[in-house]
């Protein structure tokens, strides 16, 4: 049985495993891969997680707004309740989701 991370890293979507030619996030369980409702919500988790960081401002190279994020937090939750809602959906017990953000983002 293989194990779904769900996490948040720069320029990483909330799913990891990419597709090492094209780098497009790719479980290899095709249920998840090719399923348009979770392609969706997880490009729009990882925008707005990618949104938080910033470059070349403030006398920095880069820096992540913890600010943003606290403001963002609901919107952030809801949306991570839909992805694993639609996981849970879809799964035909050929895998197993482990959920590292929906906590840490309960905690800011």
């Amino acid at each position: 049985m293989q194990k779904i991370t769900i996490m948040l890293d720069f320029l990483q979507g909330p799913i990891w495993t990419s597709d090492p030619e094209t780098g497009k996030p790719q479980t290899g369980i095709p249920m998840i891969d090719n399923d348009s409702v979770i392609q969706s919500i997880s490009h729009d988790i990882q925008e707005m997680y990618f949104g938080y960081f910033h470059f070349d401002t403030d006398d920095e190279a880069c820096w992540f707004d913890e600010n943003q994020e606290r403001k963002d937090k609901r919107k952030m939750l809801a949306m991570l309740k839909q992805l694993n809602n639609r996981l849970n959906e879809i799964n035909d017990g050929s895998f197993t989701v482990e959920d590292l953000e929906t906590p840490r983002v309960r905690k800011l």
